[in-house]
């Protein structure tokens, strides 16, 4: 039903997740020499950015983005570059290169070596909301991965800037934070259609789709 679909981890902690995506940039980094990193904004991410300050790797070969922002000033208080600034890009991260999603040489990047996403209760991925589905542009794994732009989407009520999902599953670890009782309905309700819910829910064409294995990640 889920080919790509790992089973979820009820008991995972935002340690055991920063502890992971760390070894996983660090094999990237000694099998290349630099590794990449994408992540989400919101609060599902903050303890795994918490963890990930303290832990010790060489940062300073990782070049970190964002899977999809608010387009709005960097200092304003709903902008993911505000929050990754003052909750990842501290302690040893800060060592890191940070670039915004709208400055990104994608190519140079891709295949990321891992992208941590999250989810609304509404089901989007990234900036990816459920009225796009129809956007082959957004949701096709045959479109070229790319960088899109919105009009205003969400809460709060904003234009947004995103990644397709072929850009988003262009990954060698593809993570995705479950966090709340909510949420886990919600995945709950997605695992149980096998053709109805991809097409009602973004984050059921994340799950559906074949291209890479996604893990779940549930957080109380």
């Amino acid at each position: 039903m889920y080919p790509a679909m790992t089973e979820p981890h009820n008991n995972t902690s935002s340690q055991q997740i920063a502890k992971a995506i760390a070894a996983r940039l660090e094999k990237a980094i000694e099998a290349n020499g630099k590794a990449s990193l994408v992540v989400c904004g919101g609060s599902s991410p903050l303890g795994v950015f918490a963890e990930l300050s303290t832990i010790q790797i060489n940062w300073g070969a990782v070049h970190i983005t964002l899977a999809d922002d608010r387009l709005v000033e960097a200092s304003d208080g709903h902008s993911n570059i505000k929050l990754v600034s003052e909750h990842l890009l501290i302690g040893y991260v800060a060592a890191a290169k940070f670039s915004r999603l709208q400055d990104l040489d994608a190519g140079a990047e891709m295949p990321f070596d891992v992208v941590l996403l999250g989810m609304g209760p509404d089901g989007h991925i990234a900036s990816l909301f459920p009225d796009m589905l129809d956007n082959a542009d957004a949701f096709s794994l045959r479109a070229p991965p790319q960088i899109l732009t919105t009009e205003a989407k969400g809460n709060p009520l904003l234009p947004r800037i995103t990644m397709n999902l072929a850009m988003l599953t262009n990954c060698q670890a593809l993570l995705l934070l479950v966090k709340g009782a909510e949420k886990k309905a919600l995945i709950e309700e997605v695992r149980g259609e096998a053709v109805a819910a991809p097409q009602r829910y973004p984050v059921g064409m994340l799950l559906a789709q074949s291209k890479k294995t996604v893990q779940l990640c549930m957080l109380d």
